[in-house]
């Protein structure tokens, strides 16, 4: 998204991709050394698979549901610098709600952005991670990892392919908005096998650009907060603001179509809040004051009200919960907090 500040030099960074998006606002989870996300031991290993079309090498974390029978497949595109334990919160509660979770880390946008060298600068890396290209190549990872999870003879029988929606916060919400049905240029990587989208800080550089979300035809949940705008982030003598207003982020709903469409707007939240799992305040400008008991209110009010979202719209045929929209938005109203504001179109 629209890079506010630059502290220190990057030079001339995402030059393709600013003419489309512009700078992603940062989805930046703790990425210290040696970090994994928490698996149960009926999980699979974390997996790398490789895309030969791309040449990339994906990450996926697999959250398995108790019972082995057809089910809701969410995917989940982490934000830029973070990686499989991204979003954990949620995706935690989602898998006890009986989905199948897995968690993408994109290569060059990932976790793997923190690690320097002599020969490899923080600047290079976030260099390489804003270059436009990575925007699509984001877009295909989700495909990739989708075909492979319809393919995999482990997670085949866990998928009802009729009922798969992806999740992303930052540039994971770029992403899910890509893939809905966002043009990415004069270009659409819409993929159909997608049926829902939630986004966590979803952005657009300009009122133009957001007009291309009416291009989205599926059920789209936008979550953001008061104080979601812009996130400071360093190492070493770097430092780095990028993010765009929340004005804009709101523009995202406003130009959705109208009739699938909601926006949950929390109060006294951050850009980081929507992590979804503790971030290092340390390399991460944080706007409010963070406590654990926050956290936890916060987050679990995201996984309540996400997890409604899904059993509505993922549902299988005839067994919506609730059975109607009017009484889902009620449920929705009363889950909310009695500050936060919810809209639907």
């Amino acid at each position: 998204m629209t890079r506010r500040r630059v502290l220190g030099t990057l030079g001339s960074v995402g030059l393709a991709g600013a003419s489309v998006l512009g700078f992603p606002a940062l989805g930046l989870a703790q990425a210290s050394k040696g970090s994994k996300a928490s698996a149960t031991s009926s999980d699979p290993a974390i997996e790398t698979l490789k895309n030969p079309k791309t040449g990339r090498s994906i990450k996926l974390r697999v959250r398995l549901p108790e019972a082995q029978i057809p089910t809701g497949l969410i995917l989940y595109s982490p934000g830029l610098g973070s990686g499989v334990s991204n979003g954990q919160a949620w995706c935690e509660t989602w898998r006890q709600a009986g989905y199948l979770v897995v968690t993408l880390a994109h290569p060059v946008t990932d976790d793997s952005l923190w690690r320097t060298s002599d020969k490899q600068s923080f600047k290079t890396n976030m260099q390489l991670a804003l270059a436009g290209p990575q925007y699509g190549l984001r877009v295909s990872d989700c495909s990739f990892a989708l075909d492979h999870c319809l393919q995999s003879a482990l997670l085949k029988p866990y998928i009802d392919p009729d009922r798969i929606g992806l999740a992303g916060h930052s540039y994971g919400a770029l992403t899910a908005q890509t893939i809905a049905g966002q043009p990415l240029g004069a270009n659409s990587m819409r993929d159909p096998r997608i049926k829902a989208v939630i986004a966590f800080s979803p952005g657009a550089t300009s009122p133009e650009r957001a007009k291309s979300m009416s291009k989205v035809e599926i059920p789209f949940f936008c979550i953001t907060s008061d104080r979601d705008q812009f996130v400071t982030f360093k190492k070493d003598a770097d430092a780095i603001q990028l993010g765009v207003s929340l004005a804009n982020r709101e523009l995202v709903f406003a130009h959705l179509p109208a009739g699938k469409k909601l926006q949950l707007k929390f109060r006294d939240a951050d850009h980081m809040s929507f992590a979804g799992e503790a971030v290092d305040p340390k390399r991460f400008s944080r706007d409010i004051k963070v406590t654990e008991q926050g956290n936890r209110v916060l987050w679990g009010r995201v996984s309540e009200m996400t997890t409604a979202f899904w059993a509505y719209y993922l549902a299988a045929e005839g067994r919506s919960v609730p059975a109607t929209k009017d009484a889902f938005e009620e449920k929705l109203r009363t889950l909310k907090g009695p500050d936060d504001e919810l809209k639907f179109g």
